[in-house]
């Protein structure tokens, strides 16, 4: 016979019987639904009693207490909590300490030749060199003071070529350089005469270009592809560097290294600053190309920014 029929307790429209989290979610059902009408009716009697006491309920503001109750959300409640860490042991544990401020990296130092004057001359070896030179240190904000040039067959042994202590000195004056570089020695190196002789005109040489502030840097000759020439130059070499150590404001830069293979010995060909092998001398074994100018250069530019 058609109708209803009884359900079984615990069982499920369709006419399975559920699981015992089932029966009991079902049975707290009533208890939270009871909690929520007291919520809701404690609230109405709160409105209606401050309705009443504010002359009806025309109005449709609401009490302070209520709007906030109205318009608190879960986050603005969340802001509102205190937290406070307890250890094991049931005491609070302190604050986290706040990370330090990163210290700013220092700003960059302008190049120690910036808005220097530089000067350079030499012999005939130097010319390529002060080219680039020129080149490389405006890079660096220094000011070359004049064009490239050099003395040919000029040295300081004999001034019928060329007077160097005549010329430099009108050349300080003149331009007044703050950094002076200045290579000669392949003219000399056969004829040196004694240690001393030659020493004391190095050695004038090096007093005439000096003034308070300025830098000297004096250019030791290179290797060199002549038998007579890379067996002399390393006195001249030596006495340049001898008369440089006891005056301060002198720097002797040695080329001798640069421009000799693994063994000491001459070699027409170095790796520059790029990795690449350059051809650096000339047919002759004494003068330099370009790209050995350039190579050159750039130890002398080294000793400069005291790299």
């Amino acid at each position: 016979m058609g109708g209803w029929r009884r359900r079984a307790p615990g069982a499920t429209p369709g006419g399975h019987t559920g699981d015992a989290a089932q029966g009991g979610t079902l049975r707290r059902r009533p208890a939270l639904l009871a909690v929520s009408a007291a919520v809701v009716g404690l609230a109405g009697i709160a409105a209606g009693a401050w309705m009443a006491a504010n002359g009806g309920g025309g109005s449709s503001t609401l009490p302070a207490v209520a709007v906030a109750q109205q318009a608190a959300t879960p986050a603005e409640d969340a802001r509102n909590l205190t937290l406070v860490n307890i250890a094991a042991d049931g005491t609070p544990e302190p604050a986290p300490t706040p990370s330090p401020t990163s210290t700013p990296p220092p700003a960059p130092q302008a190049p120690p030749i910036e808005g220097l004057r530089i000067w350079s001359d030499g012999d005939s070896t130097s010319f390529f060199m002060t080219v680039s030179l020129f080149q490389l240190a405006a890079g660096y904000g220094a000011v070359p003071v004049r064009a490239a040039d050099y003395k040919i067959s000029s040295g300081l042994v004999r001034n019928e070529f060329f007077d160097w202590p005549a010329y430099v000195p009108g050349e300080m004056a003149t331009y007044d350089p703050d950094v002076v570089v200045f290579m000669v020695g392949a003219n000399d190196a056969n004829q040196v005469g004694t240690w001393e002789s030659y020493g004391a005109k190095v050695g004038a040489m090096m007093d005439m270009m000096h003034r308070e502030g300025r830098r000297v840097f004096w250019v030791g000759q290179p290797n060199h592809g002549r038998a007579e020439l890379a067996a002399s130059v390393p006195t001249v070499n030596a006495i340049f560097q001898e008369q440089a150590s006891i005056r301060s404001w002198v720097t002797y830069v040695d080329t001798w290294t640069a421009t000799s293979d693994a063994d000491g010995n001459y070699s027409a060909y170095a790796v520059d600053d790029y990795g690449v092998t350059q051809l650096i001398r000339a047919s002759d074994g004494v003068h330099f190309t370009s790209a050995g100018g350039d190579y050159l250069a750039r130890i002398v530019l080294r000793a400069v920014l005291g790299r």
